[in-house]
């Protein structure tokens, strides 16, 4: 963007007249802030409260990477080609819906 002398020179201007305004001159309409409100919906809330107990929760369950690891030394621990398809499909759908 390219700014003129002319664009700063009438910025200028703007700003001195802008500047001998007295902000306690103004009308009380002028001069009363609006404050924010926000609501939140009791559904949005029940969210939120899930999120921070999934937030507060473990990521890892230790007893269940102790009792995979120990299967897959024994070498009792198989899945089927389908069932790692099953979950690869399943895990894309939930992402796309998150």
């Amino acid at each position: 963007m390219i700014i003129s002398k002319a664009q700063v020179q009438n910025l200028l201007q703007v700003y001195a007249r802008n500047k001998g305004v007295n902000r306690a001159d103004l009308a009380p309409a002028a001069r009363s802030i609006k404050k924010d409100a926000l609501a939140i919906s009791d559904e949005s809330r029940i969210k939120q409260k899930a999120m921070q107990a999934i937030r507060q929760a473990d990521d890892v369950r230790m007893e269940k990477v102790q009792e995979l690891r120990e299967r897959i030394s024994a070498g009792t621990y198989t899945l089927t080609e389908g069932e790692v398809a099953e979950k690869m499909i399943e895990r894309a759908i939930v992402d796309r819906l998150i």
